[in-house]
């Protein structure tokens, strides 16, 4: 399971179509258009398991906003809204730290799982999200 900031998170909503962009990264399934915004879309299954980005049927977009504009989380579910208490949550270990590349920010539990809180600033490289968002103009046109 996992967490994203709240000041973050600007809405979910049903899937969007994508638009696939090419040598984009296997966790990115490409660019979607966002109350008239293109905006890329990350894969959250394939990020974390580092497989390819594959539509999820009966999932969710979540769109954020990160200092370089609007980016579209795809996920399985959304369950809720959960307030977290700062010392409820635990330093990554180092080897998962390394490995996450930055992706998950700290540890927790709610409900008995594992809870991975994401710092969605560091989901798609800023290389990646400067050349996602040239080839957005070309392939949304």
């Amino acid at each position: 399971m996992c967490a994203l900031p709240l000041d973050e998170v600007e809405e979910t909503m049903r899937p969007l179509p994508v638009t696939p962009v090419a040598s984009a990264p296997a966790f990115v399934r490409g660019v979607s258009l966002v109350r008239g915004t293109s905006a890329p879309v990350v894969s959250l299954g394939a990020l974390l398991s580092g497989g390819a980005a594959e539509p999820c049927m009966g999932g969710r977009f979540v769109s954020l906003r990160v200092p370089e504009g609007r980016l579209v989380i795809e996920v399985d579910e959304v369950r809720g809204l959960s307030s977290l208490e700062a010392d409820s949550l635990e330093a990554v270990p180092s080897l998962l730290r390394e490995t996450a590349q930055g992706h998950v920010q700290r540890l927790g539990a709610l409900d008995g799982h594992l809870l991975a809180v994401l710092g969605s600033s560091h989901l798609l490289p800023r290389e990646v999200w400067d050349r996602l968002t040239r080839s957005a103009g070309k392939e949304l046109s």
